[in-house]
């Protein structure tokens, strides 16, 4: 099944609505390290990814409407982090329908897009220990199988997406807050990164269906 307006529009639902369900979980996880916040700052993006969506507009125009919708509707480095990501996403295709190799390119490019707002990579502690494995397993996956949907490519991501949040258990935070904590950050996992897991997931889940 091709990516098209109808798929972005129901994924970005259906992982607001996950956001939603882990509002408490997230911010106790940043409270660990962080301001206590990050759920509900990553609630506030997705509601206004959510909204941004709406608009009858082209694909490649919709997720550059996302991406503002995203930095409009909260502060932080979330929020700008975020709304990169998705402008980045728009500026890689034209078309009204993406394949397997169409969203790789697209999850390529937000992180272009993203790594000229931070220079965090994996091992700092933060979202990028989710983002970069998964856009890097996304466009493994593409390359593999030239005949990848998005579901397929997608899923690869997610499943990335969670081994990387995953291992920010264990890293010392580079970044933000939690840097101050130093190896005091060790054993608590990155809000961030979560959230991320989070949102690639529902992601793969909703372009299955």
């Amino acid at each position: 099944m091709p990516f098209t307006k109808e798929t972005l529009r129901k994924i970005l639902t259906e992982a607001k609505e996950v956001i939603e369900s882990k509002f408490d979980y997230l911010n106790e996880l940043d409270s660990a390290t962080g301001d206590g916040d990050h759920g509900t700052a990553i609630l506030s993006a997705m509601k206004g990814a959510v909204e941004a969506a709406q608009q009858d507009v082209p694909l490649a125009q919709m997720f550059q409407n996302i991406g503002w919708g995203v930095m409009n509707a909260t502060g932080g480095s979330t929020s700008s982090l975020l709304g990169s990501f998705f402008l980045g996403m728009g500026d890689a295709f034209d078309r009204e329908e993406l394949n397997g190799l169409g969203i790789s390119k697209a999850l390529d490019s937000g992180l272009k897009q993203v790594q000229m707002m931070t220079t965090a990579k994996v091992g700092d502690k933060t979202l990028m220990d989710a983002m970069i494995p998964a856009v890097e397993a996304a466009r493994l996956a593409a390359e593999k199988d030239p005949e990848a949907t998005a579901a397929d490519v997608l899923a690869a991501a997610a499943a990335a997406a969670a081994g990387g949040a995953s291992s920010t258990d264990q890293l010392v935070a580079r970044f933000g807050r939690a840097k101050n904590l130093g190896e005091r950050s060790v054993g608590h996992r990155d809000a961030g990164a979560v959230s991320m897991s989070y949102i690639f997931q529902a992601f793969a889940d909703g372009s299955r269906q």
